[in-house]
């Protein structure tokens, strides 16, 4: 798979995932009992430059708003 963030889009989504002036991106399978609270929600997602994945199970998400790629969050 190929890059879907830079490296510097990670360090912003990673910033923008824990300020809490968004709803964090969370795991579509967050509701099962495998997933827990990171990030101030359960089964909150973390950005690689792969992509965001979930540190509880396979589901990962390609996307992000713009302005927290950006940094401007």
């Amino acid at each position: 798979m190929s890059n879907v963030f830079s490296a510097d889009e990670v360090v912003n989504l990673a910033k923008a995932q824990t300020s809490r002036m968004f709803h964090p991106f969370t795991c579509a399978n967050r509701g099962d009992d495998n997933h827990r609270n990171v990030f101030g929600d359960t089964g909150a997602l973390v950005p690689t430059v792969r992509g965001w994945i979930c540190p509880f199970c396979d589901y990962t998400q390609g996307w992000a708003h713009g302005v927290m790629k950006g940094g401007e969050a």
